[in-house]
C-alpha cells in the first residue's frame, strides 16, 4: 500500500533488508540460541536443517541445466531453493506443540542459519554481478555479524557462561523488529502480479515439496520419533527464506523473482504447513 500510494520506493525496501541482515537479525539469533539446551542428541535437528538444504541445492543445480536462464536469474533460483524459512514455523510450532516444539524448530533453524550465512552467501555473490576470486568469496561470510553471533551464542551455551542482564534487555527490542521489518521490506519489494511464474513454482516444488520428503527420509534414518519426527519434517518443507530476498538485493541478483517466490511460498505455507500438521502425526505412528 505505502509504495502504490508512491510514499517509499524499491530501495526503500532494500535498505530495511539490509539494515534487518546485518543489525537486528543477529540480535534475535543470539538471543535464541542462548536459551536453548545443547547436547548430543541434539544435533540431528541442525544437521537435518543442513543435509535439507544441500539437498535441494543438488536438485536445483540439475533443474537449471535443463532451463535457460541468465546468471542473476540462476543464482536468485538457486539460493531461492536452499534457504528455509523456518521462523515463519515458529507461531505454528510454539501454539500447536508448546516449548518443546519450539525448541527442536528453533534447532533445527540453526543448521538453516548456518547454512543461510556461510554457503548460501557465498554462493548469492557467485552468481552476482560482480566478479570474485574464491578466496574473497570464501571470506565474505566471516564478515557477517550473523556468523559470529550464532558462534558466540553457542559457544557461551555450551560453557554456560552468563549474560548480563543489561545485554539481553539491550537486544530483546533490537531482535524483535526483524519480523516487521522483513515483512514491510517484502512488501515494499513485491508487486501484486508474480513475475516467472514457471520459475517460481519450480523453486516451490524444490523448496516445499522436495524438501518435505527429505525431511521425513532423514528423521526416518536418525531415528526420530513422535514430536521430534514432526518438527524436522515440518520445517523441511517450510516456505523459502526471506534472506533469498535479502542476498538477491545485496549480490545483485533478480530482485523481482525473489520477491515473486518468497511471497508465492509464504501464501501457499498459509494453507500447506496447516494441512501437513494434520497429516504427519499419523506418519509417526506407522
Amino acid at each position: 500500500l505505502l509504495r502504490r500510494i508512491r510514499f517509499v520506493e524499491a530501495k526503500d525496501g532494500a535498505f530495511l533488508l539490509k539494515f534487518m541482515f546485518f543489525i537486528t537479525l543477529p540480535a534475535m539469533i543470539f538471543l535464541k540460541l542462548l536459551d536453548i539446551e545443547l547436547d548430543v542428541k541434539t544435533i540431528f535437528f541442525p544437521l537435518s536443517g543442513i543435509l535439507v538444504s544441500l539437498s535441494c541445492m543438488v536438485v536445483a543445480l540439475l533443474a537449471l541445466r535443463l532451463i535457460r536462464l541468465n546468471r542473476q536469474e540462476q543464482g536468485t533460483v538457486l539460493i531461492s531453493s536452499m534457504i528455509l524459512n523456518v521462523g515463519y514455523m515458529y507461531p505454528f510450532m510454539l501454539a500447536i506443540y508448546g516449548d518443546e516444539g519450539f525448541a527442536y524448530t528453533v534447532l533445527f533453524d540453526f543448521g538453516n542459519a548456518l547454512m543461510a550465512s556461510t554457503v548460501i552467501y557465498a554462493l548469492a555473490f557467485r552468481y552476482g554481478e560482480e566478479q570474485h576470486t574464491h578466496i574473497a568469496l570464501l571470506a565474505k561470510p566471516l564478515k557477517l555479524p550473523l556468523i559470529w553471533s550464532i558462534l558466540l551464542a553457542v559457544t557461551l551455551n555450551l560453557l554456560s557462561v552468563p549474560v548480563p542482564d543489561v545485554i539481553k534487555h539491550t537486544l530483546q527490542p533490537i531482535g524483535s523488529m526483524t519480523i516487521p521489518l522483513i515483512l514491510i521490506a517484502l512488501g515494499i519489494l513485491t508487486t501484486a502480479r508474480l513475475h516467472h511464474l514457471k520459475h517460481v513454482v519450480l523453486v516451490l516444488f524444490i523448496r516445499m515439496g522436495l524438501g518435505l520428503v527429505i525431511g521425513v527420509l532423514l528423521a526416518t534414518v536418525f531415528g526420530l520419533h513422535g514430536l521430534a519426527f514432526i518438527v524436522v519434517s515440518l520445517c523441511a518443507g517450510a516456505p523459502v527464506g526471506f534472506n533469498a530476498a535479502t542476498y538477491s538485493v545485496l549480490a545483485k541478483l533478480d530482485v523481482e523473482l525473489a520477491s515473486s517466490i518468497v511471497s508465492a511460498s509464504i501464501l501457499a505455507g498459509l494453507i500447506y504447513i496447516p494441512l501437513l500438521m494434520q497429516v504427519l502425526p499419523s506418519l509417526t505412528v506407522m
